[in-house]
């Protein structure tokens, strides 16, 4: 399965969505093997007084999911880098969570979720487990 993770953003906030972008696609590549669907698509709406009730579609004919996502501007545009990537990964997973489609199996969407958060507890294992050998070889 492809990941794409895209939309409209303030000029201001580009290279932070960017990088917090780059780190999330990694979580995600634990979902590469999945072939039951083809494509999970993210549209992420992050601008200055904007609202939109995120839309959810599925198409059949490509068997993409995609998924309409609006981040907090305000949250976003304070938020150091790595606020960045948790407020987006979180974003990501409560949409993925929350959806329902007649056309796809809930099972299916399951996998998806519990995926992810084996891969992001992994990430963050190995972060920390690095952190440690670090400071003991500092001492």
């Amino acid at each position: 399965m492809k990941v794409f993770i895209g939309g409209e953003l303030e000029h201001s906030i580009s290279d932070k969505f960017r990088k917090a972008r780059n780190s999330v696609i990694e979580y995600m590549d634990c979902l590469c093997d999945i072939s039951y669907i083809n494509e999970l698509s993210f549209y992420v709406f992050c601008l200055k007084g904007f609202t939109t009730n995120p839309l959810s579609r599925y198409s059949k004919k490509r068997n993409r999911i995609e998924l309409e996502i609006l981040l907090p501007f305000d949250k976003f545009e304070t938020a150091n880098d790595s606020q960045c990537v948790e407020i987006l990964k979180q974003s990501i997973l409560d949409a993925i969570e929350n959806y329902k489609n007649k056309n796809i199996p809930q099972q299916y969407i399951d996998v998806i979720v519990e995926k992810m958060k084996a891969s992001i507890n992994e990430f963050v294992s190995n972060k920390q487990h690095y952190c440690l050998k670090r400071n003991a070889a500092e001492h």
